[in-house]
């Protein structure tokens, strides 16, 4: 069996060492790129969101270069999300015919463990329950790492641009726990921080895959690291996997202070995204930055309410939403402008002693 999965930023990683675990060849499709995304908007319906027609690019990559069974997370009732397998299925079938579609559904734990996988992959129960606790300790490395690759790129950006790939193969080869830990240590003695921390923090929120993928929200960690800011998130795999499984929390913290904003989740991440944002400003960043979907509705609906903590906080927010047609020049020049933005900010309240 060769499987084929969508990009998701570096915790692709962790997903690919998951279904190595279970004795399947992993077929990833090449980096996101510029003919991904055409692939996918050539294929996909016009008006549906971003996720979908990048994702759907992946999966069409991963056939070409030989996948015969393709996985797609599935069941997130209010958002268009729950319907992406049945629709790329449809339009993978103009491009190929052999092969098959997994929906994964995230919502029944037991069902993922003691049933869809094992009969998928033709292995026991017990198989499975040892490579979710990997994923569990893989998902958490590569958040780790993202985290301290944000804090070196603010301070050292060249520095962290050189270690970057070698910790990136350290993590992808190790395979067991212990290996796991041995590559932690490593990491952190490789990225040697010692305590730095850029002046300016901005806290990132909005839709999963456009939180957490980087090719997807065009380099923007990256970027802002450039500018010297240091981006702080909680929207991961391995935070995402503890939701799923009940244990989770930050998405209880998360509902209870999105509670005033929004009473009812109206779909998606909105909860998160409201929550979040109040936590972070609550740790004191100066600043948050929205990233979502052209169209999201639920993202739309969040934004009216971290425009209001905003006004209540005086946090500055930006918001972004992308497309095909984002432009990267675009992007950055409104980054700069922000992060400016909170520079004078702080230096004016250093000066007036506040």
């Amino acid at each position: 069996m060769k499987v084929g999965i969508p990009h998701f930023g570096f915790d692709t990683l962790a997903l690919k060492g998951f279904i190595e675990e279970l004795g399947a060849e992993v077929v990833l499709p090449p980096p996101t790129s510029k003919r991904t995304v055409e692939i996918g908007v050539k294929l996909a319906p016009e008006l549906v969101c971003m996720p979908f027609k990048i994702t759907l690019g992946n999966f069409a990559e991963a056939l070409e270069r030989g996948a015969d069974t393709l996985l797609m997370a599935a069941g997130a009732r209010k958002c268009r999300f729950g319907y992406y397998h049945f629709l790329q299925e449809q339009a993978l079938r103009q491009i190929k015919q052999d092969f098959r579609l997994v929906p994964v559904s995230q919502y029944s734990a037991s069902g993922f463990i003691f049933k869809l996988i094992p009969e998928l992959f033709g292995v026991s129960p017990l198989r499975v329950m040892r490579a979710v606790c990997r994923l569990l300790v893989k998902s958490a490395l590569t958040r780790d790492f993202r985290r301290l690759l944000n804090r070196k790129r603010a301070v050292d950006f060249a520095g962290a641009e050189q270690v970057k790939g070698p910790v990136m193969s350290l993590i992808d080869r190790a395979r067991t726990i212990s290996e796991m830990k041995r590559a932690r240590r490593e990491m952190v003695r490789l990225f040697g921080i010692n305590g730095k921390r850029a002046d300016i923090r901005i806290g990132l929120v909005g839709e999963i895959f456009y939180t957490v993928d980087q090719r997807a929200n065009q380099e923007i960690e990256k970027e802002l690291a450039r500018l010297g800011a240091e981006v702080v998130f909680e929207r991961c795999l391995y935070n995402h996997l503890r939701y799923l499984l009940h244990i989770d929390a930050g998405y209880r913290r998360s509902r209870r202070l999105a509670r005033p904003y929004l009473a009812e989740c109206p779909g998606g991440e909105a909860i998160r995204t409201v929550g979040e944002a109040r936590q972070f400003v609550m740790q004191g960043v100066d600043g948050i930055v929205q990233v979502f979907p052209f169209t999201c509705m639920p993202e739309n609906i969040a934004l009216e309410a971290l425009q209001r903590i905003s006004e209540q906080s005086g946090v500055p927010l930006l918001y972004l939403s992308f497309d095909e047609h984002t432009s990267t020049t675009g992007l950055v020049t409104r980054l700069e402008a922000f992060v400016e933005l909170l520079r004078r900010r702080k230096y004016a309240r250093r000066v007036s002693g506040n």
